[in-house]
C-alpha cells in the first residue's frame, strides 16, 4: 500500500468542533483505535488527506457513523453514553431497535457487519451498553484501513478504494433516490481522484478484480458510464474498449 507506513495530519475548520469533541471522547474512552469512521465524515477526512483535491465535493453531514468489527475488539470501557452525556448527547432508539446518540449538533450511529441470513435484531455490544445496526457490505470497509490524525487523535478510515467501491455497491440498494444519487456521486468522485494518482491507480484494478463477481460487474457498469477517461482506462480492457466504441 502506498500509505501503509504513514499518516497525515489534518487541520479542521471551526465548524467541525463538535466532531472533534466526539473524537476526543472516543479516544479518552480508549476505543477510538478499535473503530472505523465511515460515511460523510470519512470523506471529509479524505479531502484533508489528499490535500483538498478538486475531485471531492466538500460535503457536510450531521451523522457520525462508527463501524465496529464483528465481534467488537476491546469494546469494554463501560456504558458509552456516560462518555457522551457531558457533550449534550442523549440516547434514542429507533422503531427497529437501533440505538443512536443525539445532540443538537450531531447524531452518532453504531454499525457492524451483517452475517449469514442477517441479524433479526440489533447487535448488542454489552461492554459499551449499546446496540449496533447490522449492514451488508461493511466488512470491506474494515480491510486495509488508513489512519488520519485530527488534533492529535489517530482516526481510522476505510481504504479509499474500498470506500469508493462500497458507495457504488450500496447505491444500487437504496430506496431513496436522494441517497442513491449521493452515493453515486461520492463513489464516482473518489474513483476519479484515485485513478488520477499513480500510487492509488496501481491498486485500483487489482482490488476491483478481487470483488465478488456480482459486485464487480455492478461497479464496472457504473464506472463505465462515468465518461471519465482516468476511470475508464483503469477498467478491464474489454469494458474500456466497448465504452469507447459506444461513444457518439
Amino acid at each position: 500500500m502506498p500509505i501503509s507506513s504513514e499518516y497525515r495530519r489534518c487541520s479542521m475548520p471551526d465548524e467541525a468542533d463538535p466532531f472533534g469533541a466526539v473524537i476526543a471522547a472516543l479516544d479518552e474512552a480508549g476505543i477510538l483505535a478499535d473503530i472505523v469512521l465511515v460515511g460523510g465524515w470519512a470523506q471529509f477526512l479524505y479531502r484533508r488527506y489528499f490535500n483538498n483535491p478538486p475531485e471531492l465535493s466538500a460535503l457536510r453531514t450531521l451523522d457520525i457513523d462508527l463501524l465496529f468489527k464483528r465481534p467488537p475488539k476491546h469494546a469494554s470501557c463501560g456504558p458509552l453514553l456516560e462518555t457522551f452525556a457531558p457533550l449534550g448527547f442523549r440516547k434514542e432508539i429507533s422503531a427497529e431497535g437501533f440505538m443512536k446518540f443525539v445532540s443538537r449538533e450531531m447524531e452518532i450511529d453504531f454499525l457492524i457487519p451483517d452475517r449469514g441470513k442477517g441479524d433479526q435484531v440489533p447487535y448488542l455490544i454489552p461492554g459499551l451498553a449499546i446496540s449496533a445496526q447490522s449492514l451488508r457490505y461493511m466488512d470491506m470497509l474494515l480491510e486495509d484501513t488508513i489512519p488520519v490524525v485530527h488534533e492529535g487523535h489517530r482516526i481510522m478510515v476505510p481504504d479509499p478504494i474500498r470506500f469508493c467501491f462500497h458507495k457504488l455497491i450500496v447505491s444500487d440498494r437504496r430506496d431513496s433516490s436522494t441517497k442513491r444519487e449521493k452515493d453515486l456521486t461520492t463513489g464516482i468522485e473518489m474513483a476519479s481522484l484515485l485513478c488520477s494518482l499513480p500510487d492509488w491507480r496501481t491498486r485500483f484494478s487489482p482490488l476491483l478484480a478481487s470483488l465478488p463477481q456480482k459486485s464487480r460487474t455492478l461497479v464496472i457498469s457504473i464506472l463505465a458510464r462515468s465518461r471519465n477517461q482516468a476511470i475508464l482506462s483503469s477498467l478491464p480492457v474489454g469494458h474500456y474498449k466497448r465504452t469507447r466504441e459506444s461513444e457518439p
